[in-house]
This record gives C-alpha cells, sequence and structure tokens, in this order.
C-alpha cells in the first residue's frame, strides 16, 4: 500500500525531473561541441580559401551538409529531453520514488577502510 494509513498520500518532488534536469546541464556542453564539430574545417578549407574550384565546392557542400544534420541531431537530443522534462509531473507519490525503504540505498564505507 502507497499510503499513510488514512488514504492519503505523501507528495514529494519527482526525482526524475531532476535527473532529466541535471541530463540536460551535463549534455549542454557536449551538444554545442556536436554543433560546431565542423566549423574548424569549414573555416580552415572554405572560408580561407585554403581549396577553390569545383571539388572544393563539392566537398564544402558536403561538409556543410553534414554540420547541419550533426546540428540537427544534438539539438533533437536537447529537443527529446525537454519533452521527457515536460511528460513528467512535478510530484509523485513518495512510494512511486527510489530509496522508499528506511537505510536504502546501503551507503558502503569507502574502499580500504574498516568501516
Amino acid at each position: 500500500m502507497c499510503d499513510d494509513g488514512t488514504g492519503n498520500h505523501e507528495m514529494v518532488a519527482n526525482p526524475r525531473r531532476e535527473q532529466i534536469r541535471a541530463t540536460l546541464t551535463n549534455l549542454a556542453p557536449g551538444l554545442e561541441s556536436l554543433r560546431a564539430a565542423f566549423d574548424p574545417a569549414e573555416r580552415a578549407t572554405m572560408s580561407a580559401g585554403a581549396w577553390t574550384g569545383a571539388p572544393a565546392d563539392r566537398f564544402g557542400d558536403g561538409l556543410s551538409a553534414r554540420a547541419r544534420r550533426l546540428g540537427r541531431a544534438a539539438e533533437q537530443a536537447r529537443e527529446q529531453l525537454l519533452e521527457e522534462l515536460a511528460a513528467e509531473p512535478e510530484q509523485v507519490r513518495r512510494c512511486e520514488t527510489y530509496g522508499t525503504i528506511p537505510g536504502w540505498p546501503l551507503t558502503l564505507p569507502p574502499v580500504g577502510s574498516r568501516g
């Protein structure tokens, strides 16, 4: 049973929302790196004029297309996480969260200690 014996359920902050927020925060630099992954190559080969002519144009077009796809993939990953966050309720019943058993999860002493 998930209530306190009175039919009431203790509501608590949804831990999954915090996990998703933390994931968004931790992934943000990586997603930005993905968006900009081809920028140095585009600058070096195309903008700087290091290579010119039809083959260079085709190469540059392919590089730009890959950069756009990678940028879209990064944005889709971020959007998916935002959708997951929006789908989660702000609060859930305490029994629906992890660690509802007193003393769980067990805390272990550091490796090498005799605790």
